[in-house]
């Protein structure tokens, strides 16, 4: 839409006035010069800040507003912002100028949720100095960096220092994976649908009598890693020195501090499932097979006409899982849990919990007294959380201080 506003023009009869010509104002409705209304341009303006340049431009185009990218750009270097005032209670964290390479520090009002400032430098000899200059902070908010807590204690030595919550709960899941690390957990049972079934290089089938040789390599490696947590706990009772400890049995000190923390042999930790080109094609064979064909050829051709482009021999070896078992039915596979899934189970509410993480939750709490201590702590210490009980924090405190958990 184009607006054509007729406007009055004025001559100044001052000899000595630069302006000899004036135009008519049009105050609440456009700038002077301007191609665009004010509201169209707190529109745009109001895009770019949710969404920046190039993607801002390409939303006005569908509003059929269409402006370049540099233009909402300039429109957010034009805009007016309000100053904040005394600032009482802020946040401070990493603030990414480009990410991996330089960083600075963004400083934020936590009564209004507004931002107040970006620091050049993520120093704290700089957060130092703008506190020093905003004398009003009485408390300051902040992440585990070192950094900024030596930036609040030179600049505002009086103001108090707290982590807010997402920060708590992110500390809870971090000491959570390093308790669980130490922990000797069992494995737990995995049902997996048949319309998933492995190949038949990772079936299940039944256990021979003697020992194999893929289990007589395992049992060897955990012999090996129990000689080593034993060698590392004796020669540390020795010399109290985990460097030492390290150069006398060649390995890197992250090893050593890692089998000191745990209260038995860490066990290894669980390798992802490895996926295949048939995988997308197996629902399909295993309806096929129900419905009577069990021909891997006749298989093969037809999955190569949905557009399968792997070999005949994986279909073959599928199809000979599937011709071991009498009927198909559920795999049971006893598995580890990665860190990742830990860290939920022990920090997650329990009704957040589907069954079967309820069932896996039961099955490690009662293989492990450490287990279940660990649980109680981590689900008390989120409910202080939740529940903004502060005056049990104490006693929190007191109780993990007496835990046989190191970590805690």
């Amino acid at each position: 839409m184009v607006v054509h506003w007729r406007i009055r023009k004025f001559r100044c009869i001052n000899p000595n006035c630069r302006h000899r010509v004036f135009a008519e104002r049009i105050p609440g409705f456009a700038r002077p010069h301007a191609r665009r209304t004010e509201r169209l341009d707190q529109l745009l303006t109001r895009i770019g800040v949710f969404l920046g340049g190039e993607a801002g431009a390409r939303l006005a185009r569908d509003l059929h507003t269409p402006v370049s990218p540099d233009t909402i750009l300039r429109l957010l270097y034009r805009m007016e912002i309000s100053p904040c005032g005394n600032v009482r209670v802020i946040g401070v964290d990493e603030w990414a100028w480009r990410k991996g390479h330089r960083y600075g520090t963004i400083v934020c009002d936590l009564e209004t949720g507004r931002p107040v400032e970006i620091l050049p430098e993520a120093r704290a000899e700089v957060l130092a100095n703008w506190l020093r200059e905003h004398s009003s902070v009485t408390i300051v908010s902040r992440d585990r960096s070192g950094t900024f807590a030596d930036g609040a204690k030179a600049g505002a030595p009086n103001a108090i220092q707290v982590a807010d919550r997402w920060h708590l709960f992110k500390n809870l899941g971090d000491l959570a994976e390093r308790v669980v690390s130490t922990l000797s957990l069992p494995p737990v049972p995995v049902e997996e649908d048949s319309q998933q079934a492995l190949p038949v290089a990772e079936t299940r089938q039944t256990k021979p009598a003697g020992e194999n040789r893929k289990d007589a390599r395992k049992r060897q490696s955990q012999q090996r890693r129990q000689e080593r947590y034993d060698a590392i706990h004796a020669l540390y009772a020795k010399t109290r020195s985990i460097h030492a400890v390290a150069r006398e049995l060649g390995v890197c000190r992250h090893t050593v501090r890692k089998y000191l923390r745990a209260s038995e042999c860490p066990q290894p930790k669980p390798r992802a499932k490895r996926k295949s080109i048939l995988d997308p094609y197996r629902d399909y064979l295993i309806r096929r097979w129900s419905e009577g064909c069990q021909n891997a050829a006749a298989l093969y051709r037809e999955i190569t006409e949905l557009g399968y482009t792997g070999s005949q021999t994986l279909v073959k070896d599928f199809v000979a899982t599937l011709r071991r078992r009498s009927h198909v039915e559920p795999l049971v596979r006893y598995r580890r849990l990665p860190a990742a899934k830990l860290r939920k189970l022990f920090t997650q509410p329990p009704e957040k919990l589907n069954e079967t993480e309820h069932q896996w939750l039961e099955l490690l709490l009662n293989a492990s007294d450490a287990a279940r201590e660990a649980y109680s702590f981590f689900q008390e210490f989120r409910a202080l959380l939740t529940n903004r009980q502060a005056d049990g924090l104490l006693a929190w405190l007191e109780r993990a201080g007496r835990s046989s958990l190191e970590p805690i």
